[in-house]
C-alpha cells in the first residue's frame, strides 16, 4: 500500500486569523467607518458596569457586549470610570464609561472595539489632511490567543467563530498558559488534571502518549482546530509539548457538527503559540526529580518596522530519567511560526513543528501484575520503581513533524473567509518486554515475552470557512459555512510474541539471563481513512437570547488491509452520516446565563460482522443543560452542566458465534460537572472543579462464557472527581512583593480498569504545591528574572492509577519536585 498521500485533494482559497490591530482615533474627529455605522444601527441591550478603575470597567463591558476590547495599557493607567447601568446601545454605554477620561473608541471590525488616547485632539494630521493612525496593543482576550491570568472567557473550539464561552451552548473548559505555568504542568495530561470530567488512563507519567478520557470516552485530538494523526491502532498519535501551547481547550459532548467523526465524549483542542505584534523574549532552565534537566526558549516579534511580518520560535530540549528503573527520556522540540499581514483584513500564519523523542526503557510506565499492586494480601507490594522489561531491549522512539498555515481575509464588514491547512507525519517505534501468566501471577517468578509494534501515520487536513456577521431586524447573526477534508494513511506492524521462560523476580530482578532479540513481524495493517464534510451553523442573537443551529453531512471512507502469514484481507467501509446541534442561551442582567442543547455524533467502526457486512458507524447523542455565571466587577467564570450522553451501535459479542461481533451494544453516561475560576483580587485566585458521573453499559450480549457486561460501569470512569487550587501573591512594595504561593488538592474516586468491572481500583487524593518569586520586586536591575518550585504529589502517596488486567496495573507518579528559572526581557 505504501505511505504518503495518494489521493488528489481539493484546493480552495485560504484564510487564518489576524492578530495585530491598527486603530485610528477618527471617531474623535467625527469620522465614521462602515463598521462603526453598522454598530450604530444595533439595538439597545442591558448593561451593568460598576465604577472603578477604567480597565476593570472595560473588561466587564467587553463581556456584556460580546466584544474584544483592545487598548494600550499606559492609556488606561490611573484612570477611573463611573461605570454605566441601564439599557443602551454598545456605543452609548461605552461613551458613558469613557466619559471624562479623554479616551476615544473605534470599531476596527465587527467583533472588536479599540480604545485609544489621541496624541493631540483626534490624532496627528498629515500635510494632506489625512488622519494618522495611532498604534495600540491588543490587551483583551482573543479566542485564539493568550489569556492574561487563569480566566478565559472566549473560545474558538465550541463554534469556530470565537464566541464568548457564556454564549456557547455546550460545556467548554479552557486551561490558560498562566494556569499551566502556575501548576507546573509538564505534560498535556497534567495540564488537564484540574479539569472536571477528564481522567488519565495510565497515570500521567507516559513519555509516549497522553492517554485520557473525557466523559468516559477517548476524545478526538486536535491542534489549532485541525485533526491530529491517530493511526490504525492509536500508537502514532503525536506527543504534544505543553511549552508550545497558548491554551488547551476541552469541548464536552458530541463535536461532529463542526469536526466530523469522533466519539461522543468530547474533543481536545490544543492551541499553539503564535506570532504577536510585540517582542517576546524568554529563556528557561529547569531541574528536578529523576535528574530532569530542561532548557527552553520562546522568542518572537516584528521582522519589519511596520509589523507586517511577525515571527516566533519556540524550542525545548530535555534529558530525564523517570521514577521507573531504566526508563529515560531524551527530547528535542522546535516550533517556528511566521505571520504576514499586509493590511488589517488579511493575514497568513505559517506554523511548523518538529519533535524527536528517544526513550530507552520503552517510554511508558511498566505494566505490572495486579498481585503486588492492586492486591497485596498474599504477595508483598512491589516497589514503585519496579521494571519488568529488559534493559537494552525496551525502547520507544517518536519522530513527528507538522507544517501548515492559517489564512484569513475580511472582504467587508459582513464576510470573512478562512482556510486552515496542515500536513503531519508521526513515526513511532516501540519494543517492550511484558509479563504473562500461565496460571497465578507470582511477581517473584514471573514469565515474560518480547514484542514490538511500530506505527506510522501521515495526515493531510484542510478546513475552509466562510463567516458572515449581519443583522436581520433586531436579530444579529454569526453564520459559518464550511467544507473540510482529511486523508490519513497509516501503517501498523505487530511482531509475534516471543516467550521468555526464564522467570524474573520483580522484588529483586536479575536481567540479561536470556538473550532477547526483536521478533519477526506477524501482523501488518495498512489503513487509508478519508473524510469530507459540509457544515453550516448560525448563531442568532436577539436581545438577551442566543439561539444556535448547525448541521453537517460527512462522507467517510476507510480501507483496511490486514496481512498475516496465512491471510490477506481487505475491508472497504464507506459511510455517510448527518449530525446536528441546536442550543439556546439566555443572558440575564445579573450575570447568570442558563443554556440547553442537543447534539449528535458518529464514528466509523472498523471491521465486519460474521457474514462479512462492514459495521455501521457508532452514533452518539447528548442532552445538556447548564448555567454560567460571570459576577460583575470580578475576573471570574463559573459553570455548571448536567447531561445525558448515549452511544449506540457499540460492538458486542455475536450470540450465534462469540468469536465475531455485532452492533447491538449501548453505553449511557449521566453526569453533573462544575468548574469555577476566579481572580478574587490582585492577591488571591482560585480554581475549583467537581464531576459526578453515572456510567452504565445498558446493552451488551454475553461472551463465549455466557458473561455479559450489561449493567456494569464503563472503565476508567470515577463516580466522583474533585479538585481545588488556591493561589496567593504577597501585596507589598518591598522585596516581599515578589513572593507568591500556590497549593492544590486532587481527588479521583474509585474506578474499574475494565468493562467487566473485574479490577476495582481504589480512589485517591493527591496534593500539589508551588512557590514563586519575581526578583524584579527586590531589585529593578533583575526585572524579568523569576524562579518557581513546583511539587506534585506533595506527600508522596503511593497509589494504583489504573489496572486493566492481571498483568496491566500501573503505579501513579510519586512526588516530583521541579525548580525553574526563567528570564524574560
Amino acid at each position: 500500500m505504501g505511505h504518503g498521500i495518494r489521493r488528489k485533494v481539493f484546493n480552495g482559497n485560504v484564510r487564518a486569523l489576524a492578530t495585530a490591530l491598527l486603530v485610528s482615533t477618527a471617531i474623535a474627529a467625527g469620522l465614521t467607518t462602515p463598521v462603526d455605522q453598522a454598530f450604530a444601527q444595533s439595538g439597545a441591550q442591558p448593561f451593568s458596569v460598576p465604577g472603578g478603575p477604567i480597565h476593570r470597567a472595560l473588561t466587564v463591558f467587553g463581556r456584556q457586549a460580546g466584544l474584544q476590547v483592545t487598548y494600550l495599557s499606559a492609556a488606561a493607567t490611573g484612570k477611573m470610570s463611573t461605570g454605566y447601568s441601564g439599557s443602551a446601545t454598545r456605543e452609548q454605554a461605552l461613551a458613558a464609561i469613557l466619559a471624562g477620561s479623554g479616551l476615544t473608541y473605534s470599531f476596527p471590525n465587527a467583533g472588536t472595539v479599540a480604545i485609544s488616547a489621541p496624541a493631540s485632539g483626534a490624532g496627528d494630521v498629515a500635510a494632506d489632511g489625512s488622519t494618522q493612525l495611532n498604534t495600540i496593543e491588543v490587551q483583551g482576550e482573543n479566542a485564539w490567543g493568550p489569556v492574561n491570568g487563569i480566566v478565559a472567557t472566549q473560545s474558538a473550539t465550541g463554534t469556530k467563530t470565537g464566541t464568548p464561552l457564556k454564549n456557547t451552548p455546550q460545556a467548554v473548559n479552557v486551561v490558560t498558559r498562566d494556569q499551566m505555568e502556575a501548576q507546573g504542568a509538564a505534560t498535556v495530561t497534567q495540564v488537564l488534571r484540574y479539569t472536571p470530567g477528564v481522567v488519565a488512563q495510565y497515570s500521567d507519567t507516559d513519555v509516549r502518549h497522553d492517554w485520557l478520557t473525557v466523559r468516559g470516552f477517548v476524545p478526538g485530538r486536535y491542534r489549532d482546530g485541525l485533526r491530529l494523526p491517530f493511526g490504525a491502532r492509536g500508537y502514532s498519535q503525536p506527543k504534544i509539548e505543553p511549552y508550545g501551547l497558548e491554551r488547551t481547550e476541552i469541548m464536552k459532548g458530541p463535536a461532529s457538527v463542526l469536526y466530523g467523526q469522533g466519539l461522543p465524549g468530547g474533543m481536545l483542542n490544543m492551541v499553539s503559540k503564535r506570532p504577536r505584534n510585540e517582542e517576546i523574549r524568554e529563556v528557561e532552565l529547569q531541574y528536578g526529580s529523576h535528574d530532569r534537566f530542561q532548557a527552553a526558549f520562546d522568542v518572537g516579534g516584528k521582522l519589519d518596522e511596520e509589523g507586517t511580518l511577525l515571527y516566533r520560535m519556540v524550542g525545548v530540549g530535555r534529558l530525564s530519567d523517570t521514577q521507573y528503573d531504566y526508563v529515560e527520556e531524551r527530547k528535542g522540540y522546535i516550533a517556528p511560526s511566521f505571520t504576514f499581514q499586509p493590511d488589517d483584513g488579511t493575514s497568513l500564519t505559517i506554523l511548523g513543528e518538529y519533535q524527536n523523542i528517544d526513550s530507552p526503557g520503552g517510554g511508558g510506565a511498566p505494566a505490572l501484575t495486579a498481585n503486588g499492586t492492586l492486591y497485596t494480601d498474599v504477595y508483598a507490594e512491589l516497589p514503585r520503581d519496579a521494571f519488568l522489561g529488559e534493559p537494552g531491549y525496551d525502547r520507544f522512539r517518536n519522530e513527528q513533524a507538522f507544517l501548515g498555515y492559517e489564512f484569513a481575509h475580511e472582504f467587508d464588514e459582513t464576510w470573512t473567509f478562512k482556510q486552515n491547512l496542515r500536513y503531519g507525519h508521526v513515526d513511532t517505534d516501540t519494543q517492550r518486554v511484558q509479563a504473562f501468566c500461565l496460571s497465578i501471577c507470582d511477581p517473584s517468578a514471573l514469565l515474560r515475552y518480547a514484542w514490538a509494534f511500530p506505527e506510522s501515520s501521515r495526515l493531510f487536513t484542510v478546513d475552509n470557512q466562510a463567516i458572515a456577521r449581519f443583522q436581520t431586524g433586531d436579530a444579529s447573526h454569526t453564520a459559518v459555512i464550511g467544507l473540510d477534508y482529511s486523508f490519513e494513511d497509516s501503517r501498523f506492524e505487530e511482531s509475534a510474541l516471543s516467550p521468555i521462560y526464564t522467570p524474573i523476580n520483580l522484588y529483586d530482578p536479575v536481567y540479561s539471563a536470556t538473550s532477547i532479540t526483536r521478533p519477526a513481524t506477524a501482523l501488518r495493517i495498512d489503513q487509508d481513512r478519508s473524510q469530507a464534510g459540509f457544515y453550516a451553523q448560525d448563531q442568532i442573537e436577539w436581545g438577551n437570547a442566543i439561539f444556535s443551529l448547525g448541521g453537517r453531512y460527512d462522507w467517510a471512507d476507510t480501507e483496511t488491509r490486514n496481512r498475516t502469514s496465512s491471510a490477506d484481507t481487505t475491508v472497504d467501509q464507506q459511510d455517510g452520516e448527518f449530525t446536528w446541534r441546536t442550543g439556546l442561551v439566555y443572558n440575564f442582567d445579573n450575570g447568570f446565563s442558563p443554556y440547553a442543547s442537543y447534539s449528535t455524533s458518529f464514528n466509523p467502526a472498523s471491521g465486519a460482522s460474521r457474514v462479512g457486512v462492514p459495521f455501521d458507524p457508532t452514533t452518539g447523542e447528548q442532552f445538556e443543560v447548564g448555567l454560567r455565571y460571570q459576577p460583575e466587577g470580578m475576573n471570574s467564570f463559573v459553570s455548571v452542566s448536567a447531561y445525558q450522553l448515549t452511544q449506540q451501535n457499540v460492538l458486542t459479542p455475536d450470540p450465534v458465534n462469540t468469536s465475531y461481533r455485532v452492533q447491538t451494544g449501548e453505553v449511557r453516561m449521566r453526569g453533573l460537572e462544575f468548574e469555577g475560576k476566579a481572580e478574587i483580587n490582585d492577591a488571591f485566585s482560585v480554581i475549583a472543579s467537581y464531576a459526578y458521573t453515572d456510567s452504565e453499559i445498558t446493552r451488551d450480549n454475553p461472551n463465549s462464557s455466557g458473561v455479559s457486561n450489561q449493567g456494569k460501569r464503563l472503565a476508567f470512569v470515577p463516580e466522583h472527581q474533585a479538585a481545588l487550587w488556591l493561589d496567593y501573591s504577597v501585596q507589598s512594595d518591598d522585596a516581599w512583593g515578589g513572593l507568591s504561593f500556590g497549593g492544590g488538592a486532587r481527588y479521583v474516586g474509585q474506578t474499574y480498569g475494565d468493562n467487566a468491572n473485574a479490577y476495582d481500583v481504589p480512589g485517591y487524593a493527591l496534593f500539589d504545591a508551588a512557590i514563586r518569586y519575581d526578583f524584579g520586586k527586590a531589585d529593578p536591575k533583575l526585572e524579568g528574572l523569576k524562579a518557581s518550585l513546583n511539587i506534585s504529589n506533595l506527600f508522596d502517596k503511593k497509589y494504583v492509577s489504573s489496572c486493566i488486567g492481571a498483568t496491566g496495573c500501573y503505579w501513579g507518579e510519586g512526588r516530583t519536585v521541579y525548580g525553574t528559572l526563567k528570564y524574560s526581557w
